[in-house]
């Protein structure tokens, strides 16, 4: 008589093993580490900045933020053209995602307002409520994108709410415009350190809406486009490196404005349907708001 094979290991006590990971795409990864290695540093650079008082430290965290964009535009672009996405990758991005365009511009959004001063009360419970607020809505943001995305190209030519990367790049670049020498000489600057707090929380709840947002880097890579556009992008390179802090903030501010623009002339210009008569309790046309949140 024959005994009966094993049960495989685990199976015996009710539960399987837990499936492991045998190989990633180490270009790609090594791209997404990159975009989290600037976002760990820039936090590091923000509490080097309160602790010793000195805005070079908060203007190296902008940068870093900055920096960790270039990363996370190369990285899903180049798993889509290698093929070699894979649901490792896309975690992987979200997670330093998560750190370098929520929580660091959330410190940053605490350490820039703390340093300037102000009432107590804002001080101390306004601006770290807001900043928790945009490292949150950047958490809610990416996991519902990590849901609702699949890797093939049609899922990646716009975007349902306002980018993480973009709305950091805001916060960001309104940082470094308040530290930009010239803004400081004209007086502009406390007005744009003022505005910072504002600014992240309109991002904040621009991130976890449904407003459509162009995916530029795309638009840009894909495709063949006219000569012009190559002199376009010379130009905006160019005026980026003349005056640096100024484009970044202006750049990002104007993209975040795009999409609510938009959403505006889409509901103004949309022609009323011939409906019939509404039944009683019934909600009046017009009067849904899912196409924003």
């Amino acid at each position: 008589m024959e005994r009966p094979s094993s049960p495989e290991p685990g199976k015996r006590w009710g539960f399987r093993r837990p499936r492991r990971l045998r190989t990633i795409a180490l270009l790609p990864t090594l791209i997404t580490l990159g975009n989290g290695i600037c976002g760990v540093m820039a936090i590091f650079k923000i509490g080097t900045g309160m602790t010793e008082h000195l805005d070079k430290h908060f203007t190296a965290a902008g940068w870093l933020i900055l920096g960790g964009m270039v990363f996370d535009a190369l990285d899903g672009f180049v798993a889509r053209m290698t093929r070699t996405t894979s649901s490792f990758g896309a975690m992987l991005d979200s997670l330093c995602d998560l750190v370098t365009f929520g929580v660091a511009p959330g410190f940053l959004v605490f350490g820039v307002t703390r340093s300037a001063g102000g009432p107590e009360l804002v001080r101390d419970h306004v601006i770290p409520a807001i900043g928790v607020l945009f490292a949150m809505c950047a958490l809610i943001r990416l996991a519902r994108f990590t849901v609702e995305t699949t890797p093939d190209e049609s899922s990646h030519r716009e975007f349902a709410g306002l980018p993480s990367p973009a709305a950091a790049g805001i916060v960001a670049g309104a940082v470094l415009a308040s530290l930009y020498q010239p803004f400081k000489e004209l007086g502009v600057a406390p007005v744009i350190t003022g505005s910072v707090p504002g600014l992240a929380l309109a991002s904040a709840v621009l991130m976890v809406s449904r407003v459509k947002y162009a995916h530029v880097i795309n638009k840009l890579l894909r495709g063949k486009h006219r000569f012009v556009t190559l002199v376009e992008i010379a130009l905006a390179v160019t005026l980026a490196v003349i005056f640096r802090e100024a484009a970044f903030f202006l750049a990002f501010f104007a993209y975040g404005l795009t999409g609510p623009l938009f959403w505006i002339k889409r509901r103004v210009s949309r022609k009323p349907a011939t409906a019939p008569a509404a039944t009683p309790g019934a909600p009046a046309h017009g009067e849904s708001d899912k196409d924003l949140f």
